[in-house]
């Protein structure tokens, strides 16, 4: 990854894709993928393990350890997290079944 400075590690998946527009963290071309791929499917993250993010990615699963530390995270159990954080969030907002306010 290049750096532009020491960029914070993201506290919610909004902030690191706003990290990755301003290009203030770019990753080598396998990370990408990853990256990409997860962002597309965050419960790959959420639910997954790094063999299966490697899996589905086709990438190995140090590839996938790596993606969690060039964020500053201190494993992958800290990057799940996160993308468990934002699914959590989004369910969250949903309406509700029978809600009136719907």
């Amino acid at each position: 990854m290049t750096k532009r400075g020491e960029p914070a590690t993201p506290k919610n998946l909004s902030e690191l894709r706003s990290m990755i527009a301003a290009r203030s963290v770019i990753f080598p071309d396998q990370v990408e993928s990853v990256v990409r791929k997860a962002l597309a499917e965050p419960e790959l993250i959420a639910f997954g393990s790094t063999y299966s993010v490697a899996a589905a990615c086709s990438v190995s699963q140090t590839t996938v350890v790596r993606l969690a530390g060039l964020l500053g995270f201190a494993s992958f159990g800290e990057l799940r997290t996160l993308f468990r954080e934002h699914l959590c969030d989004r369910i969250g907002r949903m309406p509700h079944f029978g809600d009136s306010s719907s």
